[in-house]
């Protein structure tokens, strides 16, 4: 079967290319083959949404064509990068993994006239979402509150504090858009905001309580609804006729139902991407009705005309981008910000922010709306993640070990990289009466247990850490394991500001092996991660001393190069790195391989100077360790530059080894003798 689908894919293709010759010959574009599973029959029609036709979710202008076994589409190099994913005709019905689970955007980088891009879609959203469990403070309003001004149906839901109905206050209320992404991952496609949560730890922690009203989108009615402005995506804009129902149906009838205080100063409205569009609009048309608004990542695009509903002083405005949303979305917030204080907008009713690594997505959203929303009402912001404070790492007696205790979050969550779990190992005799350093390792689920590891090896970390404290040859330490998620191990570890090293044709070459399609990269993110989330966590629940000196970072093969990234763009988080049998070949061995050179020219110009660092690496001769020998003199040779010496680096050579965990284990006293003990030497 698979024979005869190549078959049938190669003619496909070049049926393709002979009817795109009326197209200009040097015009870039992708005919995109699209092999689909439907686990029950096949739907009337397959969409294509992203980044080139506003995100609508199911365009009948991006309606795939069937073509035998496949559907297929055309797209040209008209925007740049392409982002992108399948659905059935609206956001429920989102394209999925095999178990179900969400994807993130797929992206295609332009490079020929003619280019075919074969993809897989393994299952979907369903389109209607049954049996619902709702948290108590949850409530779902109106399954089908009729709108007048559209002549349509809505979902509402409503989110009240803990505490309603043990009281008799009146609270703010905050409108929101996109409701199907806001309380619940079952009536996402995209991951939710987790708002339910998060306002619930913050009326414990920061005295902040508000009602939240949620609206969920019109599925394809959504960029007409979002949008007060005619363009290209949208000829017949029906934005004003939705806030007239908000402000006219459903705030009377919230205000009916419910103990809000209905004043300006305690009604707002959040949204992002168009969702934030329509917030900014409705801030400023609506001034009389809406004094706090959060606009994260708004489509301030779509028309220059929104730059002229600038001009209030007693809106308070929370403006959100990132720095990786593409498009003009991060200029556009750039242009906004400047064009409200040029209007005499007040400067402290403005809070504008950038976040470095930010994406287009709920994770991105959800790990700002405590901010946002603290900002808003005037309280306190968090220094860390409120979702992080009830968050209570559980003993594991299900994994062996020889001494200590591992404590685990299951799935750890952060604004920056997929969620998973995280293991603290503790020595045998930890008490909050001392102070530990720490040990941040990757690849977390390999080190401690053989028997739940996919090839049956483990790093044996808990059983050399207490002999070497026990024989007081190293410092008290905990351990902080990261798992990894292997269908992304590579994306996660990769030193990501290496790949800025590389050639055009270069990066073309490190990529073909992925169909094409530009690499998702995501190194930056997984130390913003581990820098700004997991490490404020982790020194906020154990006894740690939160100094560079007392920080380190462990790995092996890509582990290794995210170590050695880690102390390079973090010097002053880490005090030290240890990288065994460090993967400079950088992804796969291929002949005029570019990556060793982008990685050690990174190095060269980012590696701190010698001074207040311990850098040590090692490698074999064996198995994958065989393509590493031929890079130990540049090693050398960089560390030599940035001064280093052999009290404060190593790179040790083992004969014989291979790439594994049993290796590891072997010489594994050799790196934490280095980074944590003194007087080291090499057995």
């Amino acid at each position: 079967m698979k024979f005869f689908k190549h078959i049938a894919l190669a003619i496909l293709t070049s049926t393709l290319l002979w009817g795109c010759k009326g197209q200009n010959a040097n015009q870039k574009s992708v005919t995109i083959l699209l092999d689909a599973n439907f686990s029950v029959s096949e739907p009337s029609a397959v969409y294509i949404s992203g980044n080139f036709e506003g995100w609508t979710g199911g365009s009948e202008n991006y309606v795939l064509e069937k073509k035998g076994e496949f559907y297929q589409t055309r797209l040209y190099d008209t925007l740049g990068d392409l982002e992108f994913k399948f659905t059935l005709g609206h956001w429920d019905t989102v394209e999925k993994d095999k178990n179900g689970n969400d994807i993130g955007n797929r992206t295609y980088q332009f490079s020929k006239p003619n280019d075919t891009l074969m993809v897989t879609v393994e299952s979907w959203g369903h389109q209607e979402k049954k049996g619902l469990v709702l948290p108590e403070n949850l409530h779902i309003l109106s399954d089908s509150i009729y709108m007048p001004q559209l002549d349509r149906y809505r979902r509402i839901w409503v989110y009240t504090p803990p505490n309603y109905n043990s009281s008799s206050d009146t609270y703010p209320v905050v409108y929101m858009h996109d409701g199907q992404n806001l309380f619940m991952e079952e009536t996402s496609g995209f991951g939710e905001w987790k708002a339910d949560e998060t306002l619930d730890a913050l009326s414990k922690y920061n005295d902040l309580e508000v009602i939240v009203v949620g609206i969920d989108h019109g599925a394809k009615y959504r960029t007409s609804e979002l949008s007060p402005y005619i363009y290209k995506y949208s000829d017949h804009p029906e934005g004003n006729q939705y806030l007239n129902f908000i402000v006219n149906t459903l705030k009377p009838k919230i205000d009916s139902t419910y103990r809000t205080t209905p004043d300006r100063s305690n009604t707002g409205m959040i949204g992002a991407s168009l969702g934030g569009l329509i917030s900014h609009y409705a801030g400023f048309k609506y001034n009389g009705i809406f004094g706090k608004i959060g606009a994260f990542s708004p489509s301030y695009w779509i028309s220059d005309s929104v730059y002229n509903y600038t001009k209030s002083n007693n809106l308070k405005l929370y403006l959100l981008a990132g720095t990786e949303e593409g498009y003009s979305l991060l200029s556009d917030a750039q242009k906004m910000r400047d064009t409200l204080l040029e209007n005499g907008f007040e400067p402290e009713n403005l809070y504008y922010k950038e976040v470095e690594g930010g994406k287009h997505n709920e994770t991105f959203w959800s790990g700002n709306f405590a901010e946002a929303i603290c900002w808003l009402f005037d309280k306190p912001i968090p220094k860390i993640n409120p979702l992080l404070k009830d968050l209570q790492p559980k003993p594991q007696p299900d994994i062996q070990l020889s001494a200590g205790t591992i404590q685990r979050i299951n799935a750890f969550p952060s604004q920056y990289i997929k969620s998973r779990p995280i293991d603290v190992w503790l020595p045998e005799n930890y008490s909050d009466e001392n102070t530990y350093n720490v040990l941040y390792m990757h690849d977390g689920q390999m080190l401690f247990d053989a028997t739940t590891t996919w090839n049956k090896q483990e790093w044996k970390v808990d059983e050399w850490a207490t002999q070497l404290m026990n024989e007081n040859k190293v410092e008290e330490y905990i351990i902080v394991a990261i798992h990894n998620i292997p269908e992304i191990r590579w994306q996660d570890l990769f030193p990501q500001k290496a790949y800025a090293y590389l050639s055009a044709s270069e990066k073309k070459l490190a990529t073909d092996r992925n169909g094409n399609q530009k690499f998702s990269l995501n190194g930056d993110n997984y130390l913003r991660f581990l820098v700004g989330e997991l490490k404020p966590f982790i020194d906020s629940k154990f006894s740690t001393k939160t100094e560079r000196e007392h920080t380190f970072v462990m790995g092996s093969s890509m582990g290794g190069l995210m170590s050695m990234y880690a102390v390079s763009e973090y010097p002053d988080v880490f005090g030290g790195a240890a990288c065994l049998s460090t993967h400079w070949v950088g992804a796969q061995s291929i002949e005029d391989n570019p990556l060793p050179d982008a990685i050690f020219s990174y190095m060269e110009e980012y590696l701190p100077q010698a001074g207040k660092h311990k850098l040590y690496f090692d490698y074999g001769n064996k198995t994958l360790d065989e393509h590493y020998p031929q890079y130990a003199p540049r090693v050398d040779e960089v560390l030599k530059q940035k001064g280093y010496t052999p009290k404060d680096s190593k790179n040790l050579f083992f004969e014989g080894t291979n790439h594994s965990e049993n290796a590891w284990n072997k010489r594994l006293d050799q790196p934490l003798l280095f980074l944590l003990g003194t007087n080291f030497v090499k057995k």
